[in-house]
């Protein structure tokens, strides 16, 4: 699924520790290295965008990041025009533990080592 389609997907189940899947995508986004950053216009309004690594940059929805903010798992450097937001301990750990999950999904168990064969 594109990146973009999932940030912009509203979730009404919540997933591991009540974050939504937009909301567990941009954070493991975030510990992959894409840049989170909220702009302002002329006229004070914000905008978030994703910078991933490589390709544009995507419109993050404001609900996703105030949500995660208020929850304190984003922190922002406060800079106008555009401040960047970065993980939190908590949002690293959550973060950290949704990758660490998904990928014990795709991986294939070791297979049982029989002493002395």
């Amino acid at each position: 699924m594109k990146l973009r389609s999932i940030l912009h997907r509203r979730s009404n189940s919540p997933t591991r520790n009540s974050l939504s899947a937009p909301q567990e995508h941009l954070l493991l986004a975030v510990l992959s290295g894409a840049a989170l950053k909220s702009h302002r216009d002329i006229d004070g309004r914000k905008e978030y965008r994703l910078h991933p690594l490589d390709g544009d940059a995507v419109n993050v929805p404001g609900q996703v990041v105030r949500a995660l903010e208020e929850r304190g798992h984003l922190l922002s450097n406060q800079k106008f025009p555009a401040a960047t937001l970065i993980l939190s301990q908590s949002g690293r750990r959550l973060a950290q533990e949704a990758r660490d999950s998904a990928l014990s999904k795709t991986q294939p168990a070791n297979p049982a080592v029989t002493p002395g064969k």
